[in-house]
């Protein structure tokens, strides 16, 4: 920070939101730039690279990291309704 000398709270207050914004102005700027540059090095196309990444991390965790499959979510989802059907059908 710098030494300056304000003269009312306001002036300060001002100073501190214009640097604030400046600060964000450049850092939206820096990871705009970063973002097309990766986009036009990138060695291959995005779903290679999440496919790449996914296998990677699942062999090192030794599991996959997909997280629950549609199909799976179907099954658990048909599980619970016969459950709660059979709930409500005991209770009349």
């Amino acid at each position: 920070m710098t030494n300056r000398t304000y003269y009312s709270r306001e002036a300060e207050m001002q100073a501190q939101r214009e640097q604030l914004g400046t600060t964000l102005l450049f850092i939206a700027l820096g990871l705009g730039i970063g973002a097309v540059l990766a986009l036009l090095f990138a060695p291959a196309s995005g779903k290679e690279i999440r496919d790449d990444l996914s296998h990677t991390i699942e062999e090192r965790l030794g599991k996959p990291t997909s997280g629950l499959s549609i199909d799976k979510l179907e099954k658990e989802f048909s599980d619970l309704r016969k459950k709660v059907e059979h709930r409500l059908s005991e209770m009349r």
